[in-house]
């Protein structure tokens, strides 16, 4: 059955025997997006991605036979339900404590995807297509579909809800997004941080201020996240099979990437070392001035901190991370996070590039900082004693210290430029 033919079977149905569907599309021959794919696989691996692999109940790589530049990479945190419901392609990453849920239908995972850290899908039916980057903690309930076979670039942004709706290839829905069920993002279309996209019209008509045209920098952006997943794909695979306990726990990066040269270890309480045993991820070079153990006193379940793309991070003494928080930062830039902050259920803190200063940027959050439940920090600068309301989206700002963001407020470039609405 071709990858077409599978899709709309399962868009038909939702029979378990549809998980041996096969693809079989030329993919030597394929001119994508993200660059052209080897027709041979050093080593005697598998050589080509004709073929979706379910997942197991365990198990990092997917197919277990892949060669290099093939396999695709699940964290072992994953929670997988219904593992036999799900499909994955090829040279697709899947980051720590995503959840895959299949109880209530099928999810597939194209090639060249990536599933970050904290996201859900769940849901009757779910389709994520080629070329798709998921970003930490958002969450696809089905039917939906982000993407397509063999598709452009799509992206569904931090902390976003797709609830019962597609996204196209060439879309892109940022961040704290809500998309109502039915509704279509169409080819071209980018969705407006937090707003709530209710009805087709909202969806199409850029007039109603909630949708603009995704610009070539948006496009470029989307090719360097698949870029960087993908070298992660790659990366971790190569990590299950040279030191698979470091893929648990606190424990190396992968490194040797173009952007991420080094495999560091954490440190705690200036002890570097690995920690496989502890419920959270700490991957690469992380520095936590608390000891191991004062820190698991004070953070919740599934918090992943990732210094594996930008990968110098440093911790003050840690005030308490709730449940379902995530750390991560774009490729050459660091975070540094002071003394005593507080961050709420579900918050990312990403790094990134905000003014160009700097040589090599940091994210920086001052001490005695409050980061409220569902809210987003981006490439940011935080002063002491900030408090950032619930489901609030900072990004690209300096905040004085002391300064109060509001519950569902959007900061962009130290202005208020709307609220989240919902």
């Amino acid at each position: 059955m071709s990858k077409h033919s599978f899709i709309a079977a399962l868009l038909v149905s939702a029979a378990p025997v549809l998980v041996s569907a096969q693809h079989t599309v030329a993919k030597a021959a394929e001119s994508s997006p993200v660059g052209s794919l080897p027709s041979v696989a050093p080593g005697g691996g598998t050589s080509s991605c004709s073929a979706l692999s379910h997942l197991t109940a365990r198990g990092s790589v997917f197919p277990e036979t892949a060669g290099p530049g093939f396999a695709s990479y699940v964290d072992p945190t994953v929670y997988r339900e219904r593992a036999d419901r799900v499909m994955i392609g090829c040279r697709s990453f899947v980051a720590p404590f995503a959840s895959l849920d299949g109880t209530m239908g099928p999810i597939a995972i194209g090639d060249d995807t990536n599933i970050q850290d904290n996201v859900v899908l769940t849901g009757t039916l779910v389709m994520i297509g080629d070329h798709v980057s998921i970003a930490h903690g958002a969450t696809i309930v089905g039917p939906a579909t982000v993407g397509a076979p063999k598709g452009l670039p799509a992206f569904v942004g931090f902390n976003s809800i797709i609830d019962g709706a597609t996204v196209e290839p060439d879309a892109m829905v940022t961040h704290l997004v809500k998309v109502s069920p039915g509704i279509v993002i169409r080819s071209g279309v980018k969705v407006l941080p937090g707003k709530w996209i209710k009805t087709q019209d909202e969806a199409d008509n850029e007039a109603l201020g909630k949708v603009t045209k995704v610009t070539d920098a948006d496009r470029d952006f989307m090719r360097g996240v698949l870029h960087v997943n993908g070298s992660f794909a790659g990366g971790y695979a190569e990590l299950a099979q040279i030191s698979p306990s470091q893929l648990l726990g606190a424990g190396r990066d992968p490194g040797h990437s173009d952007f991420n040269r080094d495999a560091d270890l954490p440190t705690f309480a200036g002890q570097s070392e690995a920690h496989p045993e502890i419920p959270m991820r700490i991957v690469g070079g992380v520095r936590m001035d608390d000891p191991l153990v004062a820190l698991l006193a004070k953070v919740g379940r599934n918090v992943s901190i990732r210094a594996d793309e930008g990968e110098h991070f440093r911790f003050g003494i840690v005030g308490g991370v709730q449940d379902r928080v995530t750390f991560h930062a774009l490729e050459h830039s660091d975070l540094d996070i002071g003394n005593g902050d507080q961050f709420g259920y579900h918050v990312v803190v990403h790094g990134g590039a905000d003014d160009a200063s700097l040589p090599h940027e940091v994210t920086r959050i001052e001490d005695n900082v409050t980061v409220k439940d569902w809210s987003v920090v981006f490439r940011s600068k935080v002063g002491a004693g900030v408090t950032i309301g619930v489901r609030s989206y900072v990004d690209g700002c300096h905040l004085a210290p002391g300064t109060v963001v509001p519950d569902r407020t959007i900061m962009i470039k130290d202005k208020v430029v709307g609220t989240v609405e919902w």
